[in-house]
């Protein structure tokens, strides 16, 4: 809205230097920096819901068939056991950012997968799944076992469930 906050700061001399400098200012305390232009593409919604003219959007979470409602994923950073940094995908979710991962499906068939990240979840018999969209998409579960990569993007995703991370 004209007058705004975002307009002042869309305005200031220093946006074209802020944004020159994006990546020297803070790749170095990221693992992965999200690219400029989504950061600055949400300005207007967070100094909306700042001045509480807009509520937070109330997504719902992603949900597959066989999943085992009590568990939940921990919080805080873990070891995980797994060979595989999973909490790239911990950040990359609460940083809407999709994520490559290398997988290696039942049928054998292996390769890269483009997804947006949303929750680690646990099936009924007991496996650890990384709850995503496809590029299509589709909700989807990869079991965390047959994972043999992951590498952030900087693809950032507009969530369209719950980003559990």
């Amino acid at each position: 809205p004209p007058g705004s906050r975002s307009d002042a700061i869309r305005a200031s001399p220093f946006r074209e230097e802020i944004e020159q400098e994006w990546h020297n200012m803070l790749a170095h305390q990221l693992p992965h920096l999200p690219p400029f232009a989504s950061f600055w593409t949400e300005l207007d919604g967070v100094f909306t819901w700042l001045q509480g003219k807009e509520r937070a959007a109330s997504l719902r979470r992603a949900e597959l068939g066989d999943l085992d409602p009590t568990w939940t994923a921990p919080k805080a950073m873990v070891s995980w056991r797994r060979g595989i940094p999973l909490e790239l995908l911990r950040f990359a979710g609460a940083n809407r950012l999709k994520v490559e991962i290398n997988y290696r499906a039942e049928q054998g068939r292996r390769g890269p997968r483009t997804v947006e990240p949303y929750s680690l979840r646990q099936s009924r018999d007991g496996n650890t799944l990384l709850i995503v969209v496809n590029d299509r998409g589709q909700v989807r579960s990869y079991r965390v076992d047959r994972v043999a990569g992951i590498r952030i993007t900087d693809q950032p995703f507009r969530p369209r469930y719950l980003v559990e991370f």
